[in-house]
Parts: structure tokens; sequence; C-alpha cells
């Protein structure tokens, strides 16, 4: 009989002790609740509490536009896109049903405590947003696709990374280079080519000297940016890159031979802009060593031959411009400028590929003629008679003594040759505005 009671004590015992731990079990989870504890849980990187249904899917879409006012920019290196971030699609019903599912607790579970899950929102880029990531060809179009929807999954930032091909970072062999002195006038050039080094020049994508240097350009004179830029050019054709943008300094450049240099200005505009029309990726090099700037173009492999040529068109002869003084004497005159000749050249580009030889003409330089500037005196010349030598007689044709020797001036007589046995043309002239040559006399 005391067996049997000593049961039943043991039971209510085992029974009341169970109840005690729900109990408690229920007052934390209890408290729990009331302290908010539960708002842990995040979707999309936003806490959530403890909100219903229609709630929590207001929350996320507020969450969601106010991320969505932001455009989104994918980036690797130099190369960028930008677009609207509503251009990709948030999934919210389907997210508050995988929340629902990992944090129901069965009926029979009441003392287990809530959890605290955190859910990225499912997103989706629409074709806008395929289509660009396609068309650079040097990202890896599925990764980048998953990185950009990973981050907006969890509405992080609206930078975002791209994921270049392995083949597109392998550039081992040189297809071009330029070694040239810096000039005097060209200063603290240290502080921007660095900015040019390791630049991976993509096939498709339009590339910008100014912006590859960004506001670090206004750390050097102009000089400096036409001397970098003009390196850069000469470099350029000695690819298959299409130049998109470029200007002439108008004057010929003491490092580099005529039709080759570059003037740019970020104030006026004035780029040098290029792209690369290969089937495969370029890598700029930029090195100072010493007083010498070296710029070169690296890539896989070297599948053409390219070569430039400068061809002289015309020889444009200096003018004689003559002034008047009346402090010289009669008959003298001083220069005051040599004259120099002046040049229209030609640039052409030959490109070898698979023995077939195609020639383009890059640019057509003109360089204006120095003209002579010589300043004669005002002052009445001396009359010569031949009264000096024959007495009683005059000299009938009165002619002018203008170089002081006692004789008569003699004009000597002026030929042109405007031609050039296999050379250029010889001319007398300048070109306007429009690139019109106007002829003019000697």
């Amino acid at each position: 009989m005391n067996r049997y009671i000593k049961k039943i004590v043991g039971t209510i015992v085992l029974l009341f002790t169970l109840i005690g731990v729900s109990l408690s079990l229920m007052l934390e989870n209890s408290t729990v609740f009331a302290n908010g504890h539960s708002s842990l849980s995040t979707i999309g990187d936003i806490e959530i509490g403890n909100l219903k249904e229609n709630e929590l899917e207001m929350k996320l879409q507020e969450a969601i536009d106010a991320w969505a006012e932001t455009p989104i920019t994918v980036n690797a290196g130099e190369v960028s896109i930008t677009f609207p971030s509503n251009n990709l699609s948030f999934d919210i019903s389907s997210v508050i049903t995988q929340y629902k599912s990992l944090t129901e607790k069965p009926w029979y579970a009441f003392w287990q405590k809530d959890k605290a899950v955190h859910i990225p929102i499912p997103v989706t880029a629409n074709e806008t947003v395929v289509q660009q990531v396609e068309s650079v060809g040097a990202w890896d179009t599925e990764k980048t696709l998953l990185q950009i929807t990973t981050q907006a999954s969890n509405l992080k930032d609206h930078e975002m990374e791209a994921v270049v091909k392995k083949d597109f970072t392998q550039a081992e062999e040189r297809i071009a280079f330029q070694v040239a002195e810096v000039p005097g006038a060209v200063q603290d050039i240290s502080k921007i080519t660095s900015l040019l080094n390791d630049v991976l020049i993509v096939p498709n994508q339009p590339m910008s000297f100014l912006a590859l240097l960004g506001e670090q350009s206004n750390l050097v004179n102009e000089a400096s940016l036409n001397f970098i830029a003009s390196i850069l050019y000469s470099v350029l054709l000695q690819t298959d890159y299409e130049i998109l943008e470029r200007h002439s300094q108008q004057i010929i450049p003491s490092y580099l031979q005529q039709g080759i240099g570059a003037d740019v200005n970020p104030f006026l505009e004035k780029d040098l802009q290029f792209i690369n029309k290969s089937n495969q990726p370029g890598k700029l090099k930029t090195t100072l060593e010493g007083n010498k700037l070296k710029i070169e173009i690296f890539a896989a492999t070297k599948d053409k031959e390219i070569k430039v040529r400068v061809s002289k068109d015309k020889i444009v002869k200096p003018r004689v411009i003559y002034r008047y003084s009346d402090e010289l004497k009669a008959g003298q005159e001083r220069i005051e400028q040599e004259g120099q000749e002046g040049v229209r050249i030609e640039v052409y580009r030959s490109i070898v590929e698979n023995g077939a030889t195609k020639e383009q003409l890059v640019s057509k330089e003109y360089y204006a003629p120095q003209n002579r500037i010589v300043t004669r005196s005002s002052r009445e010349p001396v009359l010569v008679t031949a009264s000096t030598q024959n007495e009683g007689t005059t000299d009938p044709d009165l002619e002018m003594d203008l170089d002081g020797d006692g004789l008569p001036d003699t004009a000597p007589s002026t030929t042109v040759d405007s031609t050039q046995e296999d050379g250029p043309e010889i001319v007398y002239g300048y070109y306007d505005k429009g690139g019109n040559f106007v002829q003019t006399s000697p």
C-alpha cells in the first residue's frame, strides 16, 4: 500500500515540476514579446518585429521604395554602368511566406522561443540590366548579375562590384609603347601618371583621358597634360583602337614628330577619347624613369602588325611682311623675325592582319608658317644722279640707291618652284578656318 502511495506522490511531484517549467518558459516568452526581442529577425536587413502579415508587407514595400530612389552603379576598374534601381523586381509575397514557414511553431511546442531569422528578399533583374551587363565584354555576365541581385536583396549600398572574366586580366605581351624625355615646361607629372597605370582597356567601351585622371588633372599645368596625352596618343596609334576625339596642338611638339601631338583642356572640354575595337582587352602601363616617361599597352597576344606613317602633303612658304619706321636711316632695314616654313601633313596607320594590309587615314594636320617680318625706313631715300660720274649730264632713270652703296639698286627676279620631285607641293599661302587653302604670291 505504501508503495502505491509513493508512486502517486512521485507522479504528482513530477507533474508539478513540469507545470512549473512550462510556466517559467511561458513567462520568459512573454518577456521576449514584451521587450521586442523578436525584432532581431530581419527581412532584407529590415527589422520587422512582431508585425502582422499586412503590416509586414507595407513596411517592406516602404523600405524598398526608399532604397529604389537611388540609382545603382556597377563598376570594375575604369568601366562602369548605371541604371535605375526600379529595374530590379522584389518578390515581397514570396519572402513573407518563407518567413512564416521558418518562424511558425507547432501548437505543442508553446514553450519554445521565437526564432530570429535573417532572410534576403528575392530579386530579379529586368532585360535592360541584363543587356547593359552583357555589353561589357570584360565582365562575367552571370556572376555579375548574381552580385547585383545578392546585394540588392539585402537593400545594401547602391555601388556594386562587377566580376571580371579571368582571361581579361591576362595581358602579358606588349603591343605598343612610346618613350619620351620630359620637357622643361612639364612639371609634377608623377602626381597623375600613376592614375594611368594598370588601367584595363575593355573592348567596345569608350574611354576618356580626362575621365581617367578625374579631378587630379587640376594638379598639373596644361603643358603637362598635353605631354602625357600626346605620348598616350602616340601609343594608341600603334594599335587598332579607334580614336574618338583628339585635338591638335597647332604647333610641332619638341618631344614627338609632326602630327602626333594631342591637346587636352578640361575647361575648354578638349579631350582624348578612344575605344578598343579588338576582341581582346588591353592594359596600360605607365612608368616614369628619371626624366623619361614610358607608356605601354599590353594584351594577351599581338595578333596584328601596325605601322604609323607621317606624310608631308604641302610645304607652305612664309610670306614677307614689311613694317616702316622713321627711326632707321633712309634705305636701312631690320629683320624682326625670320621666316619659317609651314606644312600640311597626313598621318596614316597601316594594319597587317592575316597577310592583308589595310591603311587608314587617321588625321590631316596643318602647321602654319612663321612669316618673315622686316622693318624698313620710312624716310625718303637719296636719289643718285649720273652727274656724280659725268658732270653736265643726268641719269634718265633716276634709280633709287636703297642700300647706300652709291649705285642704283636692281630688284632681283623672283621665281617660285611650286613643285618638288617625289615630294610635297611647295606653295605660298595659308589655310583658313574652314580648312581651305588660300593661295598668295611670295
